[in-house]
């Protein structure tokens, strides 16, 4: 009897505990300060992620901490309002473009009705339109309209779904830029056109200005490409009239080397005074070259395109066979700007400048300063030192041709990546026949 009573007791006072422990556990505890400790986590993202942190931002442990604070937010708070804020913000900060990809996807199917639907949809699309840019920079054996074709899908996509967000007009100049990508210029200017129709006061107007310019230019629709050039300078748009000046002086350049190689063809076909008309001709735009460039820099010295110009306006006066100036102009920007794309180019130009100058002593100089630089390419410090060779060669200073010649297989024991260059030519044997040959005419 007295074992039933204690069993009795042990489980009144187990129900009595297990009720004050279910008071104490309750969800319904747990969950009472779910939101205010949402709204504190996020007010800790917002805190340390000013001023806001970028995935280059030198200090990568507080990179870390901002990723690993929005985590813990929709992680621990998925109900909360600011669940899709912080997913939207770790997508935005994403260590692999994959990574990328599947944050936002899982904010477009988690947060369907969320305000960064749109963007993350957004952020894929144009992501994989930047890989397929990318690769196509670096020439990748790789399928780039696969990329390209990608990207059109998913901007349509953000189209149809979203009609009327923000970025629906980006999203259709991109679906253009995709099309240029892969080279149907056809219909990626088709589609700017319709464009330049219908958003004639959209923010983004000269953006597709400019395109189409630019795709005028690469189709040598030259005087199109400056109408639609202009228009961008003509407005001042702080963004697009910098390259649009630049691109107007670039299509006279290409236009006035377009009008030597008609000449040079007319030459051959034995039509003189043809060939001088043409030629006149092209150093007249040549001469439009040269304004275009030095308009450029004088409205434009701090930009890019405005550095550009200071290189390019020497080739242009080279053009016009100015030689002297072509130098000066080229030594002064590669001594203003040595980090500029162009400065390594424009050195081994001089040389170029020189010999068509009959200036052999001062291209050798150049060639040869130009060769024995290591931080220069491979293959141009190749093809330099076979230019020193080479001029050697053609005033018949053999002793000095044959040096030049030794220095280049000793200095770049592998041959040029271009199997037709003529610098494939000089071997141990070459050497050796033009020793003796040199030995010969001594004797």
């Amino acid at each position: 009897m007295k074992k039933f009573i204690i069993i009795e007791i042990c489980v009144i006072i187990a129900l009595a505990v297990g009720f004050w422990i279910g008071r104490i556990t309750s969800p319904f505890n747990n969950y009472t300060q779910y939101y205010e400790n949402a709204d504190k986590a996020w007010v800790k993202v917002r805190e340390m992620n000013n001023p806001p942190v970028t995935y280059d931002d030198p200090d990568k442990n507080r990179l870390r901490e901002v990723r690993s604070a929005c985590r813990a937010v929709f992680d621990n708070y998925p109900d909360s309002r600011w669940a899709d804020d912080a997913l939207y913000q770790l997508a935005s900060l994403p260590r692999t473009d994959e990574e990328g990809f599947a944050l936002h996807r899982r904010l477009i199917r988690d947060y369907p009705d969320s305000e960064f639907a749109d963007d993350s949809m957004y952020a894929i699309a144009f992501t994989t339109f930047r890989i397929a840019e990318d690769l196509k920079k670096t020439g990748t054996l790789e399928s780039i309209n696969a990329y390209y074709d990608r990207a059109i899908a998913l901007f349509n996509q953000l189209i149809t779904i979203y009609p009327g967000n923000a970025l629906e007009e980006e999203a259709h100049f991109n679906i253009a830029m995709c099309y240029k990508g892969k080279e149907d210029l056809n219909t990626a200017l088709s589609q700017l056109e319709n464009l330049k129709m219908e958003l004639g006061n959209s923010p983004i107007i000269f953006k597709i200005l400019y395109h189409i310019g630019a795709i005028n230019f690469a189709q040598q629709d030259y005087e199109n490409a400056r109408v639609e050039f202009k228009n961008v300078t003509d407005a001042g748009d702080p963004q697009f009239a910098p390259p649009s000046s630049f691109s107007i002086a670039q299509t006279y350049l290409s236009e006035g080397r377009r009008k030597e190689a008609e000449a040079k063809f007319k030459e051959v076909e034995g039509k003189p005074k043809v060939a001088e008309t043409i030629y006149q001709e092209a150093e007249a735009i040549y001469q439009e070259a040269v304004a275009g460039y030095q308009r450029t820099i004088d409205l434009y010295p701090n930009t890019q395109s405005g550095q550009d110009a200071q290189f390019y306006i020497g080739w242009a006066y080279h053009m016009l066979k100015d030689y002297d100036e072509a130098i000066a102009r080229l030594e002064a920007a590669i001594e203003n700007y040595p980090d500029n794309a162009n400065a390594t180019t424009a050195k081994f130009y001089i040389g170029q400048i020189a010999e068509d100058n009959k200036d052999t002593a001062r291209a050798i100089e150049v060639y040869q300063n130009f060769a024995d630089n290591p931080t220069h390419n491979y293959d141009s410090r190749l093809q330099a030192q076979y230019k020193v060779g080479k001029i050697y060669q053609e005033i018949e200073d053999m002793e000095h041709a044959i040096e030049a010649y030794e220095k280049l297989l000793t200095d770049f024991p592998e041959p040029h990546q271009n199997v037709a260059h003529p610098s494939r030519e000089i071997t141990e044997n070459y050497v050796q026949t033009l020793k003796a040959d040199h030995l010969d005419q001594d004797n």
